[in-house]
């Protein structure tokens, strides 16, 4: 609970220490979504900024456009294997959904609801690895996100429950969550990965 809550608050702080330039950044990363072509590129550069920022290093809008070009092509290989992952995730969910009210359908329905949840979830630990590896593969990224959701489920249960929460209290803020929504949930997912990493070093040492 402790580690989980001290990640939200380094995310809160890095967001608002620098709002100039969350805030440019988290325009531009709207707008690559909408033009939808640069989404995923877009969401990948948003995370590398946000893994600069975790690890206190300066950066500015130009580092956003900059990793927007350099990591195009891994965003679009992570982008195609998350939409079809949420693709299938979310119809399983409504198909279930629809089935009825059977206890049956609705252990079914939770289930995919469950595993929705876990990717998401896994999402924001895999594209923070993406800067932390000396590679950026997607593969491993993904495959390095799942072992730290498995190997930490009660932090990330916690964090899990924690962002819900303040993206709920968001809504009712929506300026304030259109302007710096998706840099706070970029630099939570830096600030957990940075944070499990070195608690797993403490305890190899």
């Amino acid at each position: 609970m402790a580690d989980a809550w001290y990640v939200i608050r380094a995310a809160l702080r890095d967001t608002w220490s620098d709002l100039l330039t969350t805030g440019l950044c988290n325009l531009l990363w709207v707008v690559g979504n909408l033009l939808l072509v640069t989404g995923p590129p877009a969401t990948l550069a948003l995370f590398y900024v946000a893994n600069r920022l975790a690890h206190g290093e300066l950066t500015d809008p130009g580092d956003f456009l900059r990793a927007w070009r350099r990591y195009f092509g891994v965003g679009w290989r992570w982008g195609l294997v998350n939409g079809v992952m949420l693709f299938l995730l979310v119809g399983d969910v409504i198909l279930t959904g629809r089935l009825g009210q059977s206890a049956t359908a609705r252990l079914a329905q939770g289930f995919f609801l469950a595993g929705l949840a876990a990717w998401l979830l896994v999402q924001l630990y895999a594209l923070p690895f993406l800067f932390e590896q000396e590679t950026p593969s997607v593969r491993l990224a993904l495959r390095n996100g799942a072992v730290m959701l498995g190997t930490n489920a009660p932090f990330s249960v916690v964090l899990g429950v924690l962002l819900v929460l303040i993206l709920l209290a968001g809504t009712v803020f929506f300026f304030v969550a259109f302007a710096a929504g998706g840099v706070f949930l970029a630099l939570v997912g830096n600030h957990a990965v940075l944070n499990r990493l070195a608690v797993y070093r403490e305890r190899e040492a």
